[in-house]
């Protein structure tokens, strides 16, 4: 019992800090999904702050095509950043909202998007301006109460009027299951639409949606796409803004990184808390052992046998300790990631140097006992009761 209770201290540190480094790991680990579905080498340009807004400020279809001819090789994909929203009425004479997501022609060359039926948006969509929309799979069960719809019309509101769409395809969203969890219940359903369907060829946009060819950096291509449009729009590179997604990923694994060492830190205190509790029960069973070792030493035990068993002792104690705490800690981060339906990461670098670090506890706590027993006489040793 007394062995139990000292190692109870190894067991919480070391089931704390497993727990809260598996934690970090799979957050880092969500995040990678999260960063994978929306594209690690995307990036949004906007207009940033400016004092007097110009209409020239903000980017127009020209403006894409000049960025299409400038930068041809290194970008894939541009398109403005825009989403439309509208209730639209269902077979069964209710309503749903529809989101829908303007694109540009090839976004499925950048984005996974799995097809169930007919088609992706084109580029004689595009530039027929037509009016057509893909619906998202469970859009289409909840408008049609079936899958294949493609050949219906959906009545959308675009701008200020009513428009009837033509489905020309149906896709099913394989995005990762804990980007759905982190988003919670939405309140609408989901779609694709030419952008150039949703807005006149004057219109002009806040935003860019931009992919980058994976041969070139995201970073650098920015550093050569604001200088050039800020000299089209006779502004100052700083008025334009070049945000990548890897950035966003940089910072959120940074702060997560920062968090788990954190807290992981003040978990450790624990584990010296533990050691000292391994040090006093060592020095308890010095004084009990004394004649012991009083009879060892007269019977030839050299000091360092004396100082190595209780050094083995007390390591013995800490690697229990730090193995029960292990298993106890990736069971509990176990547990809570089957709760909230999180894929768990258990690192065994982690859990090797926390049963290696508990073990070094345990010595380092457990050598100034091993070496007080070590260097008793043996004659008062014989003489102690």
């Amino acid at each position: 019992m007394r062995s139990i209770l000292t190692m109870l201290g190894i067991i919480i540190g070391i089931s704390s800090v497993i727990a809260i480094v598996s934690i970090g790991d799979s957050m880092k680990g969500v995040m990678d999904d999260i960063y994978k579905d929306i594209g690690k080498n995307r990036a949004y340009l906007y207009v940033g702050n400016i004092e007097d807004y110009r209409s020239t400020d903000f980017f127009y279809i020209e403006d894409i095509e000049m960025l299409k001819e400038r930068f041809g090789d290194k970008i894939t994909y541009i398109c403005p950043s825009e989403s439309l929203t509208s209730d639209v009425n269902t077979v069964n004479k209710s309503t749903i909202k529809l989101r829908m997501e303007c694109i540009e022609a090839g976004y499925e060359k950048v984005q996974h998007v799995k097809m169930l039926y007919g088609r992706m948006i084109n580029k004689s969509d595009i530039d027929r301006k037509s009016k057509v929309i893909v619906l998202e799979q469970n859009a289409a069960i909840k408008l049609f109460n079936k899958e294949n719809v493609t050949g219906e019309t959906v009545r959308v509101k675009v701008e200020d009027s009513l428009e009837d769409f033509l489905v020309v395809g149906v896709y099913k969203n394989d995005q990762s299951p804990v980007l759905s969890l982190l988003q919670g219940q939405k309140t609408y359903e989901d779609s694709y639409i030419p952008y150039s369907a949703a807005f006149p060829s004057y219109y002009s946009f806040y935003a860019l949606d931009v992919f980058i060819a994976d041969k070139f950096s995201v970073s650098s291509v920015g550093e050569e796409v604001v200088p050039f449009i800020s000299s089209l729009k006779n502004r100052e590179p700083e008025n334009y803004i070049f945000y990548t997604v890897e950035e966003d990923q940089i910072a959120s694994s940074g702060v997560i990184g920062g968090m788990s060492i954190a807290v992981a830190a003040i978990a450790a205190i624990s584990l010296l808390v533990g050691g000292i509790g391994i040090m006093n029960i060592m020095l308890v069973s010095v004084t009990e052992r004394t004649r012991e070792i009083g009879i060892k030493k007269a019977l030839g035990a050299r000091t360092k046998d004396v100082l190595f068993q209780f050094l083995i002792e007390s390591a013995t104690l800490s690697a229990i300790g730090g193995i029960v705490g292990t298993l106890f800690g990736v069971g509990l981060v176990m547990v809570g990631g089957s709760i909230i339906s999180l894929p768990i990461v258990v690192n065994p670098a982690s859990i090797i140097a926390a049963v290696a670090f508990s073990m070094i506890i345990g010595i380092f706590f457990g050598y100034y006992p091993a070496k007080k027993a070590a260097k008793s006489d043996p004659i008062d040793a014989l003489r102690y009761e």
